[in-house]
């Protein structure tokens, strides 16, 4: 076999194993486009927003995952509650970024409350 599809084999390869890890992928009930190389999104996690009101505190728990091999963190909704000392939520975003496909990924959840 030839270098050249040798190579072409390996990168196949990798690419569908970080294409196949939890960390390359996430799903919410708002899904904004994502892309290979850069990611950066924010959308709601709700989709009742009638008459939201946000609140006078917010909180914010985030988990990461590198190289679609190592992913740590809690970013329950429990966790951002308790990170900006709420009793109450009335909302809840995420923010999402991934580079090169999950070579690095963070997930964060956003609570808005009292």
């Amino acid at each position: 076999m030839s270098s050249v599809k040798t190579v072409s084999l390996v990168v196949l390869a990798v690419a569908v194993i970080v294409g196949s890890t939890g960390c390359a992928a996430y799903r919410a009930p708002v899904m904004p486009p994502s892309a290979m190389i850069i990611t950066s999104i924010k959308a709601p996690l709700d989709i009742d927003l009638d008459k939201t009101t946000l609140g006078s505190k917010k909180g914010t728990a985030s988990s990461v995952c590198i190289l679609g091999l190592v992913a740590v963190g809690d970013s329950s909704i429990q966790a951002a509650a308790r990170d900006g000392n709420l009793t109450t939520i009335n909302h809840a975003d995420y923010e999402y970024l991934s580079v090169l496909w999950g070579v690095f990924a963070r997930y964060a959840t956003t609570v808005y409350g009292d």
